[in-house]
């Protein structure tokens, strides 16, 4: 999900920090089903919508016809502001759960 840097800590290097790739670089190396869905959001909502809402989400994972998403506080209430629908149509799903 991230990229690996040389930061390590702890006497037996289990902890590294890793910087955050892009949604869509991470959904298509990690869940290539979703990709098109990535896409065709991208497509439905304004650049600076997506961009904001979508630039801090840790996961996202769809289920049937449940989709869910984790990401912080503040990006949690953009999405559910301005995204429901389009995420909807997007992924195809009847339900969205941000979790946040």
């Amino acid at each position: 999900m991230y990229a690996e840097t040389k930061h390590e800590w702890g006497m037996d290097n289990t902890l590294s920090a890793e910087v955050m790739r892009p949604l869509e670089e991470r959904i298509a190396e990690e869940k290539p089903a979703l990709s098109g869905c990535l896409a065709k959001l991208r497509e439905l909502l304004p650049k600076e919508v997506f961009d904001r809402s979508f630039a801090k989400v840790e996961n996202l994972s769809k289920s049937g016809e449940a989709l869910l998403i984790v990401t912080n506080a503040m990006h949690r209430s953009f999405i559910e502001r301005d995204c429901i629908g389009a995420l909807k149509e997007a992924f195809g799903v009847k339900y969205v759960r941000v979790v946040g």
